[in-house]
């Protein structure tokens, strides 16, 4: 009966130490690695508002805007297309709804992101001035980094349903959104970090965009995954649940060295769906090769440890035969 005893108190102790180490385990696989915001760096910038200078105070002269923004003011252009822009219905109609986006909200979002570029880079310049301002809804360059400005075209983070993107196609205008403000500023950060690629294959490309999207892990920790491609719900589980499908398609038709430029504009450049021509076009996200990629450049950090700037310099083909991805 002793015996019995006391193997039932091995056996609970022994139970015990298994459970005490599964929980070891489980409570540092959940440990937050990012930076707390007490650790961040402070960051200054100055922060403007053009379109309110341009087209909310009309006491400003254009010349001192002139003066004091000449960048934004072609020498070619003559004072009469600013003195009209000025006036234009339409284009008053694009500041007045861009003046729902407090300026307090956007510049902390816009140093939030800084602080964490600068936390992990921080021998790196960083922009000393962020200037919003209308681009006539130019959606193709939301964000841009100009050395020591950023700026950011205020006019493209209305929302989706904005009535004054009528006509724009549906899978830009879901793109449209100020929740999306922080992953445009990584894009255009990005190439400050991502090396060249000296390689042309469609692999090389994908895992560029790998590295990308990878900065977004770092620079945005608390943004949901979805937003860092700025997919939707229904595309990032559409992307989740047809993984080996869309990696057995560029396999089997041999694409990951191919120099084609078409696959670019099949699998890595916006587009309503990626371009498969087969039944995994319907319901397909577009860039879809982007998102292949940073899955990849994810297995492999997460198979080898590597540390950020080491993801960052490391090959393509090293990238994805270390990271033994096959979803």
């Amino acid at each position: 009966m002793d015996k019995d005893i006391y193997g039932k108190i091995k056996s609970f102790f022994a139970q015990l130490k298994a459970l005490v180490l599964l929980f070891l385990l489980l409570s540092g696989c959940a440990k937050n690695t990012h930076p707390k915001p007490s650790d961040l760096p402070e960051v200054n910038l100055r922060f403007i508002r053009f379109e309110q200078l341009f087209f909310g105070k009309e006491n400003i002269p254009l010349q001192h805007l002139k003066k004091t923004y000449p960048y934004f003011f072609p020498e070619a252009t003559p004072d009469s297309i600013w003195h009209n822009k000025r006036k234009d219905s339409l284009q008053l109609a694009l500041f007045q709804a861009t003046q729902t986006l407090k300026s307090d909200d956007l510049r902390q979002r816009i140093t939030a992101v800084l602080q964490h570029v600068k936390f992990y880079f921080p021998e790196t310049p960083m922009p000393k001035k962020a200037i919003t301002l209308l681009t006539d809804v130019d959606y193709s360059l939301r964000a841009v980094d100009a050395d020591s400005l950023l700026l950011l075209s205020i006019d493209t983070y209305l929302g989706s349903t904005h009535q004054l993107y009528e006509g724009i196609p549906l899978y830009i205008k879901q793109t449209l959104q100020s929740a999306y403000i922080e992953s445009e500023l990584v894009d255009a950060l990005a190439p400050r970090f991502v090396p060249k690629s000296p390689g042309r294959s469609f692999l090389a490309q994908m895992i560029a965009h790998g590295k990308r999207l990878l900065l977004h892990d770092y620079f945005l920790p608390h943004l949901a995954q979805k937003n860092h491609l700025q997919y939707t719900t229904e595309q990032w589980d559409w992307a989740m649940a047809h993984e080996e499908e869309v990696w057995d398609y560029f396999i089997a038709n041999e694409l990951l060295f191919s120099t084609s430029d078409k696959l670019i504009f099949r699998f890595l450049t916006p587009a309503p769906y990626s371009k498969f021509y087969t039944y995994l076009d319907v319901g397909s996200p577009g860039r879809i090769g982007q998102w292949i990629g940073y899955r990849i450049v994810h297995a492999y950090q997460k198979r080898t440890g590597a540390s950020l700037h080491e993801v960052l310099e490391a090959d393509a083909q090293e990238i994805l035969k270390k990271s033994r991805y096959n979803p």
